[in-house]
């Protein structure tokens, strides 16, 4: 049924502006009006004012309606723009991928046709850029946005065990930016695992150091707090060729006490190496202390270039047991494997462990 344009009556409105109607014209010109306008028996309008103020600058003098009995306008407003379902971003990416092979073979006709220039390889860049960008308005996403849309869809299709959660994630929330950046985090950390434990440059990706500081104390063996291994001089130290073995994207853990606090910031500084956090040690009894008696140890979490960290929700407190004289918990080292893909070079190791390289006078 359709009836004029100027009979329809629009009332008092709950939305105040129509907002942007570019794209909705455009869809309206190119395809026509598949949704006809709501009123009630007097011609009031109920739902559909975009399209209306649409059709009248068309120059359209009559439109399709569908009438209905309501007397509650404001009711029929609401339910038309709230009880309804918008697409999926995953949704949205399968009509857009459709749409843009239809684009592309409607740009491959158009080229075809007499006197239009082809073949340039220029040409179908161009013409797969103008694609992509109509297919994206056309969805009402920006291209940015699609494109990494798509490529969240692509890795779930591929490998729906690893990724899929990911697309779940993004249609539940309705975005695409962080769940693009774990897809990116999760991808660049399963290509770094591939990598050799040890590259053929020499290079590691994760550090860890416990460097023997020197307390000064005597080295008498039989002294509650003295070292049983040799320590070194802060000099020393510095001097260690951290440099040489930190792969220019990679992650430093750098153990250190209350006492060497200051000092272990100038570690930092010599072996170029940039603060984030600073993860706690908390052990299950109280050790010695000159002031307060010792029960944490500290690990400046470090990094140099942009090193990959699959960061979730890990604490800065470690809770864990002790093991021999200044040896680390194995709580710790499994937090470091989560955490930082790549080769892994353990300094001043207590011990050999799988997948690292051990730099230690005490792993054989």
């Amino acid at each position: 049924m359709k009836i004029a344009i100027s009979d329809v009556s629009v009332g008092e409105r709950a939305r105040k502006t129509v907002g942007d109607l570019a794209q909705l014209q455009a869809s309206i010109e190119a395809i026509g009006l598949l949704h006809p306008i709501v009123i009630d028996e007097d011609r009031r309008l109920i739902a559909g004012q975009r399209r209306l103020e649409v059709c009248k600058a068309l120059g359209w003098g009559t439109i399709a309606v569908h009438v209905v009995q309501l007397t509650d306008i404001l009711r029929g407003e609401c339910d038309e723009n709230v009880v309804r379902e918008d697409f999926k971003l995953s949704e949205k990416d399968a009509i857009a991928e459709a749409l843009e092979e239809r684009e592309r073979l409607a740009a491959k006709e158009r080229a075809g046709r007499p006197g239009q220039l082809r073949s340039e390889k220029f040409s179908e860049q161009k013409e797969k850029g103008e694609s992509r960008a109509k297919v994206a308005k056309a969805v009402g996403i920006s291209f940015p946005s699609l494109k990494k849309i798509h490529e969240v869809c692509q890795a779930a299709e591929a490998e729906p065990e690893k990724y899929q959660s990911l697309v779940d994630e993004m249609d539940k929330t309705g975005r695409v930016n962080g769940v693009h950046k774990k897809l990116k985090t999760a991808q660049q950390a399963e290509k770094l695992r591939a990598e050799p434990a040890k590259p053929p440059d020499g290079k590691y990706r994760v550090l860890v150091i416990d460097p023997p500081w020197s307390y000064g104390r005597s080295d008498d063996p039989t002294h509650r707090s003295a070292n049983p291994y040799p320590a070194m001089s802060l000099e020393s130290i510095h001097s260690l060729p951290i440099g040489e073995w930190a792969h220019e994207d990679s992650v430093l853990w750098l153990w250190t006490t209350n006492a060497f606090m200051d000092d272990s910031f100038t570690c930092l500084d010599a072996w170029g190496f940039q603060q984030k956090t600073i993860l706690t040690w908390v052990k299950p009894r109280i050790g010695t202390g000159d002031w307060l008696r010792g029960q944490t140890e500290h690990c400046r979490l470090a990094i140099k270039g942009k090193p990959t960290l699959e960061l979730t929700n890990q604490s800065t407190a470690l809770v864990a047991p002790m093991g021999k004289h200044s040896e680390k918990p194995d709580e710790f080292y499994q937090m470091v494997e989560g955490l930082c893909p790549g080769s892994k070079l353990d300094i001043f190791a207590r011990k050999s462990r799988d997948g690292w390289a051990a730099y230690g006078d005490e792993v054989e």
